[in-house]
């Protein structure tokens, strides 16, 4: 009696669980995981497959133990790495022989990727298969045959990785690290240059990626299956043979559902690229916008637009995180460039062709202070040539490029506000800041742009007439004013230009006086004279021009001082010279005071003879020396040589010191 009560208790206790169901089997309470492999396909996921050889090694046997690596693109992309491992029994090898053996290696692993699917069981399969059926066609004597035909050179193992990436972390360097990095400035996580070495930069964008990952898998966290497990049919028990009741309590079984496990991102923020990190960042799943991006946005996702912004040459400004204006507008710039509709906003689909290989780069890059290169050479050409800036053009963009470049930027806003009047208030598009933004510089790049302006003449005025002064000023025709009115100073200016370029001298600034001006072959204005210094002379020679434009005609010679033994005037020609300075002068050093400072170069200058004070007598030595040397390096002169040569001879005269 006391078996069948058990025997009865242990079968309602087996109808009572299944008529519980299946809630709480190990099948259905799998913790369900947030990782990368939800996001690719499975033959993107990184897999190694490895083939180990049991293998007979004679006693006492000197073995070493070494390795090949192959690493191959498919054809589908993928890189592939196959890694043979041999062990060296009894057999020195040179590294002639070695090579060798790598060249075979190599060239079964070529055969295989061709002739086989690229996962990495079959291709580990075929790549094994293959170097087995090379030893057993290998025939002949060891000595004549090559190295890997040798019975004491074993295979220990032979493992297949597809696609293969290798981990990367702090200290890793080469082709792989430099393959990752140039990545990482595509998505905007890193900036500057791929230089293959994973440094702490690289180490910092790579924890930016695996934060950007995290936020991604907690989507797929919060979009995850209902984990409410469907209910199963109860399973309807087979009738029992009929049996006496007895009288016994059964216990009442409640199942228990087993509690689902807390879920979280798995992607770890560490700074190691690991293979299937690596694998969905090259992935053409990989999410590269996570959200639309408006003016005032802030953060992480803003700073990866601006670094790419800025690596595609469509910004300069510092990358702040601060979605502002100078952003807007390099976004407004690249879309204008992709195709894209000109909104500013870094909504979806501008972020998907930013950080993608299809951003097409701008016709030209922004510039901006601080730029170097042939790029601001070719701007501050253009700029001087076409009258925006007096600049010289040594491809540094410094202060005066900046302003050349607000002096475009002025022209180009005021010929739209003419164009846009009357349009029902539209505003320019052309901000005034100082940099060469890519569409700027199409514009003044363009040959529609208007180099050569209407003609101008005598009550001209405005925005051409600026330009035409600037042009004339920098070819040093015209000291006047840049003030926009076209008088008698600019008239004469471009008599005298024309005069210099063989047209006919009308004062009138037509198309062909235009055309000559605004050309980068443009002559500068001869200079009345041309000074000579004979230090040996103790004299000074004023040439002037000839009928043929020659300095040959001697004009006026004049006594000076040159400087004394220890305190030399410095020989050679200088044509840079800023010319006349102050009409008094004061040396602080010698505390005395000199008239007509005409600056030669540097501190070295035309002066007359010096004075005790300002206004007051010259000094009877200064008078008595000249025609010695005496000075302290200048050129002394008479008062009225001194005067002469400060009034007649402009900026920039040639100077020879002889």
């Amino acid at each position: 009696m006391k078996r069948l009560k058990q025997t009865l208790l242990a079968a309602l206790v087996m109808m009572l669980a299944l008529s519980a169901g299946t809630y709480g089997s190990a099948e259905d309470t799998k913790a369900w995981k947030a990782d990368l492999t939800a996001l690719l396909d499975a033959s993107e996921i990184p897999s190694t497959t490895t083939i180990t050889y049991d293998l007979s090694i004679p006693e006492g046997a000197e073995v070493r133990e070494k390795a090949h690596d192959v690493e191959l693109v498919s054809t589908r992309g993928d890189v592939l790495n196959v890694e043979v491992v041999f062990e060296l029994v009894n057999l020195p090898l040179s590294d002639s022989q070695w090579a060798e053996v790598g060249d075979w290696v190599k060239s079964v692993v070529t055969d295989s990727v061709q002739s086989v699917q690229a996962d990495s069981e079959s291709l580990a399969n075929v790549v094994a298969n293959g170097l087995v059926e090379r030893r057993k066609a290998a025939q002949g004597d060891w000595v004549d045959l090559s190295v890997w035909q040798s019975d004491n050179l074993m295979i220990k193992s032979v493992s297949a990785s597809v696609p293969y990436y290798p981990e990367l972390q702090s200290g890793s360097s080469g082709a792989a690290t430099q393959r990752l990095q140039r990545r990482l400035i595509e998505l905007g996580f890193l900036s500057g240059a791929a230089d293959g070495h994973y440094g702490a930069n690289t180490e910092k964008a790579v924890q930016a990626l695996e934060q950007h990952v995290r936020v991604i898998e907690q989507g797929l966290i919060d979009n995850r299956p209902d984990p409410t497990p469907t209910p199963q049919p109860t399973a309807t028990p087979t009738p029992a043979p009929y049996v006496v009741p007895l009288s016994i309590e059964v216990p009442i079984v409640t199942p228990v559902p087993t509690p689902e496990p807390s879920l979280g991102p798995e992607t770890a923020v560490d700074g190691v690229a690991d293979p299937l990190l690596q694998a969905y960042a090259f992935s053409e799943k990989f999410q590269s916008a996570l959200g639309i991006l408006n003016s005032g946005d802030s953060g992480d996702q803003v700073l990866r637009v601006q670094r790419r912004l800025a690596n595609l040459g469509y910004m300069t400004d510092a990358a702040d995180g601060q979605l502002g204006a100078g952003t807007m507008r390099s976004l407004r710039i690249f879309q204008y460039y992709n195709g894209l509709i000109q909104t500013g906003i870094a909504d979806i689909a501008t972020q998907e062709l930013l950080f993608s290989a299809d951003a097409r780069r701008p016709d030209n890059a922004m510039l901006s202070e601080g730029a170097s290169g042939e790029e601001v050479s070719r701007l501050q050409k253009r700029l001087r040539v076409l009258g925006f800036a007096a600049i010289n053009v040594d491809g540094n963009y410094g202060a005066s490029t900046k302003i050349g470049v607000e002096n475009l930027q002025k022209y180009l806003q005021e010929m739209e506000t003419e164009t846009l009047a009357g349009t029902g208030g539209a505003t320019p598009s052309t901000v005034i800041n100082g940099v060469a933004d890519p569409i700027l510089l199409e514009d003044f790049y363009a040959d529609s742009f208007p180099a050569v302006p209407e003609t101008l003449s005598d009550g001209s005025s405005g925005r051409d007439v600026v330009r035409l002064q600037r042009r004339l000023n920098l070819l040093e025709y015209y000291d006047g004013t840049l003030d926009g009115a076209y008088g008698e100073g600019t008239a004469k200016a471009v008599r005298d230009f024309q005069k210099r370029h063989g047209l006919e001298q009308t004062g009138v600034a037509d198309t062909q006086t235009l055309r000559t001006l605004f050309d980068e072959n443009a002559l500068k204005a001869l200079k009345p004279y041309v000074l000579k210094v004979s230090v040996k002379d103790q004299k000074v020679y004023a040439y002037g021009l000839d009928e043929n434009n020659e300095y040959t005609d001697l004009v006026k010679t004049m006594k000076c001082s040159t400087g004394r033994k220890g305190n030399e005037t410095p020989l050679g020609t200088y044509e840079n010279g800023t010319g006349p300075g102050a009409r008094w002068h004061y040396f602080k050093k010698f505390d005395c005071w000199a008239q007509y400072a005409f600056y030669i170069q540097g501190d070295i200058m035309f002066h007359s003879v010096l004075y005790g004070s300002k206004e007051g007598s010259v000094t009877r030595s200064s008078v008595n020396n000249l025609g010695r040397r005496a000075s302290h390096g200048c050129v002394r002169l008479s008062v009225d040589d001194a005067k002469w040569v400060w009034s007649n001879c402009p900026r920039n005269t040639k100077v020879i010191v002889y």
